[in-house]
């Protein structure tokens, strides 16, 4: 393989890109806000976000709301959150709506009420045309392997959309033990490491085996798990072959299994061609799918390192849209 390649692809898709609604902007305490007020005309602005498109060269941008999204509301404003769902996902469909051949969206999902969030999955995929759904991590320290998401996983799984995972902050008791006073190691670190754990919880508890059909997208070129890879597969296949938790049912296939039929990966955040080819060899070209993580990293930073990968064309072409062309029928 080419050391450097910079071959052109008819097109470009990105699947990590943050907008802000203004119902969720208001549930946001004062240091967040701080914290996102740089970042909240591009995160708002539709308009300025295509044309910034257009000056990088990314064709269609799959649109999500920016962390922590709904995941912030306790569990006890579950109504709350399901009012504010809808009001987004209608937003949201009526911006791709204006700009249907630009944008695709995420819908958000109240997972503080379980049997909700798989309803409204099923409106916004089969009546706002929206491509799935992107939850931020835990809710309130709830993961998505608690039997009570089943209904919400199945959902998925039999609409054939895929639930992308984002970072999230450990839950609190985490946090204070691992990363007190050295706060700034919860993104770069907490984040990957939260990440990773809740997608492996997922296949420990056999959810790939009752629903084989589902489709879970992590950021950042896999979350650190191509790295580890080897490890998991030889370490988690055989503990896997234990009882699950809450089923009574043994794991049907080995982790290397699920990691490369039910995930698929994208580059968000990472432009870095050791890493990137580290994802390759462990998960394969056709499982790894190419974003920016914008506004919260720069879009040409990210396609220079789309031109410049070390790719044939077929699989960069794969890579910049056609993985995410087919999973999710753009």
């Amino acid at each position: 393989m080419p050391t450097q390649l910079d071959n052109p692809v008819s097109r470009v898709v990105s699947l990590e890109e943050a907008f802000l609604h203004p119902r969720v902007w208001n549930l946001y305490p004062d240091g967040l806000q701080r914290r996102y007020a740089h970042l909240k005309e591009r995160l708002s602005d539709v308009a300025q976000r295509i044309s910034l498109m257009d000056d990088a060269g990314i064709d269609l941008q799959v649109l999500s709301h920016a962390h922590p999204g709904v995941q912030i509301i306790p569990d006890r404003d579950a109504d709350l959150a399901t009012t504010i769902c809808r009001d987004v996902n209608d937003w949201l469909a009526a911006t791709v709506g204006a700009y249907p051949t630009r944008l695709a969206g995420f819908a958000t999902l109240p997972t503080q009420s379980p049997d909700a969030a798989a309803a409204e999955l099923h409106r916004a995929v089969n009546h706002l045309g929206l491509k799935g759904a992107l939850i931020n991590g835990h809710t309130n320290g709830r993961y998505l392997d608690d039997p009570a998401f089943d209904k919400l996983l199945g959902t998925a799984a039999e609409l054939g959309v895929p639930i992308y995972l984002h970072p999230t902050d450990p839950p609190e008791a985490i946090s204070q033990i691992y990363y007190q006073p050295f706060s700034a190691l919860i993104p770069s670190w907490g984040w990957p490491v939260e990440t990773a754990t809740h997608l492996l919880r997922l296949m420990c508890a056999g959810v790939f085996d009752r629903y084989p059909d589902l489709t879970i997208i992590v950021g950042h070129l896999g979350e650190l798990l191509p790295y580890c890879y080897t490890r998991l597969d030889a370490g988690l296949t055989q503990a896997m072959g234990a009882l699950v938790p809450h089923t009574g049912m043994r794991n049907r296939n080995s982790a290397a299994h699920y990691l490369k039929t039910n995930v698929f990966a994208t580059s968000s955040g990472v432009f870095d061609q050791p890493v990137f080819d580290c994802a390759v060899a462990m998960l394969g070209i056709d499982r790894l799918m190419f974003s920016v993580d914008y506004p919260f990293q720069d879009s040409e930073t990210a396609m220079e390192f789309l031109r410049h990968c070390a790719l044939s064309p077929d699989d960069k072409e794969r890579f910049a849209h056609g993985n995410a062309d087919q999973l999710l029928k753009l």
